[in-house]
Parts: C-alpha cells; structure tokens; sequence
C-alpha cells in the first residue's frame, strides 16, 4: 500500500470519526433542550424573569403574550411576588419589550411595585447579566424563568451560569408551531453546544462585537 493512500486513508477515517462525534454531540443536545422544554416545572421561588420577545408598536406579540400571560398565572398563584421583565428594542422601535410588557401586565392587574423592567439587553446573555444585577441588589437569589420551551435551557444555563438558583417554566399557549418551531429548536440546540465550548458572554460579544 502506497504512503500517499495510507495517509489519504487515515484522513478519511478522522474525519468520519468527527464527523461521528459532532452528530452525537448535537444530537445529545438536542434531546437536552427538548427535555427542559417538555418537562420543565417550576418551583416557588423570589422573583418570576420574562424573556422578552418581538413586540409590534407597543403592542406585545402573540409569542410574548404568551410568556407574559403565563408569568401572571405564576404570579397569581403566588410562585413568586415580583415578575422581572426583560428586552430591549431594534433601531427604529419607539418601545421596548419590556417596557411593553409591563403595561400588558400592569392592564392585567398585576400591582407596578411588583413589576421591575430592564430594556438594556440585545439577546438573551445580555438581559440575563442586566436583570441579575437587579436581582442580586434585591438579595434574590432564586427565580423562575419563563419562555418558550425550547428557549428554557439555554436561559436556565445562563442565569445559573450568574450565581442563581432557577426553574422554568414554558408559555402554555405559545404561537410558535410547525416549521418555524422546528428551526427554533435547531437554532436553540448549535447555541447550547456552541456555548459549552466558547461560553455564552463570548457567542454573545461575537454576535455584537462588544
């Protein structure tokens, strides 16, 4: 057997054997993120933490009602006695996500004393790093994090990731369904695995360069 196909032959095998090993790697992933989505439960805690979502004009998305909606039904059973809101807007937006999320609340009935927003963050790490400085002054140190499923585990990571003890919990009546639900997962699944090798404040800065 001739050195040059000895050689081209071992590559070939390395490769597979990476190839292998990236599949089950996000393929464990994967599972990993589905499971939090499905059987995700929260725990009474001190504080209820809204990932933020699109709104439209100051009026909250379907997919951020949801999250909001289940925060209230949390609330109203009293898991916890304050809801953090957190996001911020895209250029041109005159509202933010979490300041319209805490007039959706607000018209709900949940008490203003009860509501604390944070509009700084441009993805998740960065609302998640802004809101755990307000909650850390607040001595709180357990909370509950509401989204979509397949957002739980990623924001659950992070928070943690911050020095707090989290549960979570998914919007019940979430709109996200079908293909798009699908991409979300996918999408979801690359950020955790991408994340448990460079770190989430590094996917971060690379996304915003700052």
């Amino acid at each position: 057997m001739c050195l040059p196909f000895l050689v081209l032959r071992i590559i070939r095998r390395v490769f597979v054997l990476i190839l292998g090993a990236a599949v089950i790697y996000f393929g464990v992933t994967f599972v990993q993120v589905y499971k939090e989505a499905v059987t995700a439960k929260p725990v009474r805690s001190q504080a209820i933490v809204v990932m933020g979502t699109a709104e439209y004009n100051g009026v909250p998305s379907r997919d951020l009602a949801a999250r909001l909606n289940e925060a209230d039904l949390l609330f109203q059973k009293k898991y916890a006695p304050m809801i953090f809101l957190t996001g911020g807007s895209s250029p041109g937006d005159k509202f933010t996500e979490a300041g319209v999320a805490m007039t959706y609340l607000e018209s709900k009935g949940v008490p203003a004393t009860a509501l604390v927003a944070d509009s700084s963050g441009r993805d998740t790490w960065e609302s998640l790093t802004a809101v755990s400085k307000l909650l850390a002054a607040r001595k709180i140190h357990s909370v509950i994090i509401v989204s979509d499923g397949f957002h739980l585990l990623r924001s659950t990571q992070m928070i943690t990731s911050l020095g707090f003890t989290a549960s979570a919990a998914a919007s019940v009546n979430s709109p996200v369904k079908g293909t798009q639900l699908y991409l979300d997962y996918g999408r979801e699944t690359l950020a955790v695995a991408a994340a448990r090798i460079v770190g989430y404040k590094f996917l971060s800065v690379v996304r915003h360069g700052s």
